[in-house]
């Protein structure tokens, strides 16, 4: 796998993990308005974006959507699928990233096997924190308040200002088996499980507006998330299915 895939399945899963608002009992739908800063890193320039995403969640799926690509994570299969609408492409990964590095590394002088685990072993140097602060506004519909959340990785940190609501009624339990369950699956993140959700469970209720600023391989960029519809409904038939016609594509 080269280091590029495994930073943006990280970065691109946790992220899910650590700013998904606390499930509900039945299904839930969420529309998101969001923004992410122009990048430039690792030689790719990928220019601002302005998106709309959709998301559904049932007790064993997760769906989220916007033009660009489609990402649906399966408990019951233990997998997570990325379709890329641009290449037309979709690509299927284990949650157990453990076995997966395993059939990587038998592919390996033992030099670099060797780099590879010194390499993994940073990369999955997980820390967050969490800061409730005082301070309350309305923001649309929703009476919120606000956190700073910190990320701490081998290729930089992520702050969040992140405000959230109680306005919306919710199951923090179930919540808590979901992210456990996809936690547990990432080499570095199972052991520290319950000092992540500790942290991140001190954010009551639903994230309705977060703004981050990351630095990231010596690169600066800002990104926004805003909630702008959420409502409890049976999930679609097909919502989780991925495009046809799209070519599969290996992961490594």
């Amino acid at each position: 796998m080269t280091r590029r895939l495994f930073m943006g399945w990280t970065v691109g899963l946790f992220s899910i993990l650590v700013l998904l608002p606390h499930i509900a009992h039945s299904d839930i739908y969420m529309k998101q308005k969001q923004h992410i800063d122009a990048i430039s890193a690792m030689g790719q320039n990928q220019p601002a974006q302005d998106l709309i995403v959709e998301i559904w969640i049932t007790k064993t799926k997760m769906m989220t959507s916007n033009e660009k690509q489609k990402t649906v994570v399966d408990l019951e299969k233990q997998v997570v699928t990325f379709a890329d609408h641009e290449k037309k492409t979709v690509t299927t990964m284990p949650l157990d990233f453990t076995q997966m590095v395993k059939n990587q590394e038998k592919e390996m002088s033992a030099e670099d096997q060797a780099a590879f685990q010194q390499f993994m072993g940073k990369m999955m140097d997980i820390k967050v924190s969490v800061k409730p602060t005082s301070e309350k506004k309305k923001i649309g519909k929703w009476e919120c308040q606000k956190y700073i959340q910190t990320i701490e990785m081998a290729m930089g940190t992520m702050t969040s200002e992140i405000w959230a609501t109680t306005d919306i009624k919710i199951d923090e339990q179930l919540y808590a088996k979901f992210n456990a369950a996809l936690m547990a699956q990432m080499p570095g993140l199972s052991q520290n499980v319950n000092k992540i959700m500790e942290e991140t469970q001190k954010i009551k209720g639903v994230h309705v507006l977060s703004k981050q600023t990351n630095e990231m391989m010596g690169q600066s960029f800002s990104s926004s998330t805003e909630l702008i519809d959420f409502k409890e409904a049976a999930a679609p038939a097909g919502v989780f299915a991925m495009p046809s016609g799209y070519k599969s594509q290996n992961p490594f």
